[in-house]
């Protein structure tokens, strides 16, 4: 068993933090030294160094999705960084034959206390890891689209921010099916805008402009009135993602 440590950040003026340790089963939030970051330990269960760092990015992965579905807050990974194992080690006793003996090496001890931060309540943390369950199973172009969403809001920059939410939101239109057939690129595209955005024909056209012209020249003058509309696509998506898995697991509610 491997023990990680996580550091989740989010923005400085929209934030999530705690005032004191939650312990939920072998997950531990605490406060970390900057406000607008959390620190996570949790165990993971693997037989080698790279299965243990795969699930453990999964982990980390699937709890920031969870928080943005529960709070609307974005956050990403700061750093993850394995801090202990609990070895199981295989002994040969001459009459006895082999046990199993468990060797802990360096493992960060639990604290005992549980307690509410004024950021998240222990109830709310709960809901989340119950969500992170359940989106384990999301597919993997759903999960890549919420990096890229959770990517573009945590970017100060209006152009970068731009560009990592078409890029999240074209990964959508791949997972919904808009890329099939025979269109043009740039018709595939308008199309999706307006059915996934609500607008119509001349706006979504205006959209797609306002992308060619920042992923050729990374500049647009217009990228600010763009980018709002952008953003409230996108919000319509994540809503409708909520609305769907609701359905089936009452913990995004």
């Amino acid at each position: 068993m491997y023990r990680f440590k996580a550091v989740l950040s989010s923005r400085k003026d929209l934030y999530l933090y705690l005032e004191k340790p939650v312990h939920i089963d072998e997950i531990e939030f605490r406060p970390a030294e900057s406000q607008n970051e959390v620190n996570v330990f949790f165990t993971v269960r693997a037989d080698t160094d790279i299965e243990a760092t795969s699930k453990a990015e999964k982990f980390i992965d699937n709890l920031c999705t969870a928080i943005l579905l529960s709070t609307n807050i974005a956050v990403d990974v700061d750093s993850i960084d394995v801090v202990g194992v609990d070895e199981i080690q295989e002994t040969s006793e001459s009459d006895a034959g082999r046990t199993k003996t468990i060797v802990t090496h360096s493992v960060v001890k639990l604290k005992t206390e549980v307690s509410i931060g004024l950021g998240l309540s222990e109830s709310h943390l709960k809901s989340i890891i119950g969500i992170v369950g359940k989106i384990a199973g999301f597919n993997e172009s759903v999960n890549r689209f919420f990096r890229w969403y959770r990517w573009a809001l945590l970017e100060d920059d209006p152009i970068d921010r731009f560009i990592k939410l078409w890029i999240a939101f074209e990964i959508w239109t791949e997972y919904r099916g808009y890329k099939k057939g025979e269109e043009s690129e740039k018709t595939k595209m308008i199309n999706a805008l307006m059915k996934e955005c609500k607008v119509d024909e001349k706006e979504a056209d205006e959209m797609y402009g306002t992308r060619c012209s920042i992923f050729h020249s990374g500049v647009h003058d217009k990228a600010l009135n763009k980018l709002s509309q952008l953003e409230k696509c996108l919000q319509n998506v994540i809503l409708g993602i909520r609305q769907n898995a609701s359905q089936q697991f009452a913990n995004l509610e």
